[in-house]
Formats: structure tokens, C-alpha cells, sequence
């Protein structure tokens, strides 16, 4: 019938728009996204690129937006930047105001140009040559004493306590040292030589505060009980007050020198 045909017609004009809005849709997607892809391609980014930032250097590299690019004036005033090797055997002939090593001063550290103060213990070397020098005192009484030809020495250093070291200040040299010792001696009578006097004395005060030459003070100056009666006056004088005490200065004296010369 007439209306069956019209119906026909309707649904076939239906389907044919809609046919044609899906190619025409389809189309423009289809050249939307080859024109991004073709931007892409040109730019050397792609989509997220641009959100996260990055950029493209004249060379044609892409980096970081905030990626600074040195232009060729500034490369020409900035000159040559990359790092160098020193060379620790330069003489400097090249280049006369490259800088230059200070020298050290003599007994100071290498690191120690400028000569601030800088201290060295020696005191076990101290210790040891002091010790030494002690037990080298000695004095024989002389004809006309009570007793001639009677021997006095050192016998041991009981106690030695105390430090050394020097220090260089401003290109000098400064001794330290103080010391306290306590010592033995015997003294052999010069009659028969077979009896002898035995005691202690401490020197409390060996230090730099001490003139050489002015001697040292003594303390806790002992004389043992085996020792024969009457001897009193003769130790008084002869190791006490001098003899051997006089001999110990000079060997105290010797060691400073020697320290001295030394270091």
C-alpha cells in the first residue's frame, strides 16, 4: 500500500543521515588526531610534555624549561671554564702570578705557614736523657777534706715526674719542661773504702723558670741510718750543700743545653 512504501522510504532517508553524520564524525577525530600527532612530531614533545614543563634548545634538544642556555657572547666572555689538572711539579714559569707555596717554618708542620703556635712532647726522650745525665753526677772529697779521696754518686733516680715539649711561635722556638725527681747517692769513705754513706734527696723544681748556672733547690734531703756515726758534717757539705749537689746542677744544666740543641 501507499503507506507501507512511504514507511519504507522514511527508514532508508534515517539510516543514510545517520551513515553520514558517523563518517563525517569519524573523519574530523581522524584529522584532529593526526594534526596533535603531526605537532608532536614537529615540536619533539608530546601531549604531557608541555604540562611537565620541558622546552626545546636551539641545538634541538629538548631539556628542562628551567634549564639555562649560555648564549655565544657569554661563552666569549667567560672563556675556557672546564676544570684543569694541577700539577704538583710546576715551576710557575708559565704563569708568575699563579700562587705560589709559602715555605714552612724550620720545625713547624708543612701546614703551618703562617708560624702560630704549634707544641711537640718529647717527653719519654726527656725522661730518658735526664735520667742519664743524673746518674753521671759524681765528686771525689780533695786532699785537705776530712775525708780525701772519699767518692760520692748517684745511685739511682727513684722518681722522675713531669713533661717537655717545645713549641715554635712565630718562626722561635720556645723549651718547656718541668720536672720533679727524687734521687739515691752513696759516698764511699775515703779511709779504708769499705764503709759508705747512703740517702735520698728530691729536686722539686727542675723548669725553664731556673737560670743556668743559679742551681736548683732541694728537698726531703735523707740520710740512711746505716750510715757511720759521725758522718753528719761531712755529708752536710759534701753532698748536701755541695760536692755532689754542685756536680747534679751542672748535669741538670748539661741536660738543658742538650735539649736545646736537639730540637
Amino acid at each position: 500500500s501507499m503507506k507501507s512504501i512511504m514507511e519504507t522510504m522514511n527508514k532508508s532517508n534515517a539510516t543514510t543521515t545517520t551513515t553520514s553524520k558517523a563518517k563525517e564524525s569519524a573523519s574530523k577525530e581522524s584529522t584532529s588526531s593526526s594534526t596533535v600527532k603531526d605537532d608532536a612530531k614537529d615540536s619533539g614533545f608530546t601531549k604531557s610534555d608541555h604540562v611537565r614543563g620541558y622546552k626545546i634548545r636551539s641545538d634541538g634538544k629538548k631539556t628542562s624549561y628551567f634549564d639555562r642556555e649560555i648564549t655565544d657572547d657569554a661563552k666569549q666572555l667567560i672563556g675556557d671554564i672546564a676544570p684543569k689538572k694541577l700539577d704538583p711539579n710546576a715551576t710557575g714559569d708559565t704563569n708568575d702570578n699563579a700562587p705560589k707555596p709559602i715555605p714552612a717554618t724550620e720545625g713547624a708542620s708543612a701546614w703551618n705557614t703562617a708560624g702560630t703556635w704549634e707544641e711537640k712532647d718529647v717527653t719519654p726522650w726527656a725522661k730518658e736523657t735526664l735520667t742519664a745525665a743524673l746518674l753521671t753526677a759524681e765528686y771525689i772529697l780533695p786532699d785537705g777534706s776530712p775525708s780525701p779521696g772519699a767518692h760520692a754518686v748517684v745511685s739511682k733516680v727513684s722518681k722522675l715526674e713531669g713533661h717537655a715539649s717545645y713549641a715554635t711561635v712565630r718562626g722561635k722556638k720556645r723549651y718547656i719542661y718541668e720536672f720533679a725527681l727524687t734521687l739515691s747517692w752513696v759516698l764511699t769513705l775515703g779511709d779504708d773504702h769499705t764503709q759508705t754513706c747512703h740517702g735520698e734527696m728530691t729536686f722539686p723544681d727542675i723548669d725553664g723558670t731556673v737560670e743556668m748556672g743559679e742551681g736548683y733547690d732541694i728537698t726531703k734531703y735523707s740520710v740512711d741510718g746505716s750510715s757511720p756515726p759521725g758522718t753528719g758534717p761531712l755529708l752536710d757539705r759534701f753532698v748536701r750543700d755541695g760536692g755532689l749537689r754542685d756536680s747534679l746542677h751542672g748535669k741538670i744544666d748539661d741536660w738543658v743545653r742538650l735539649f736545646r740543641a736537639t730540637y
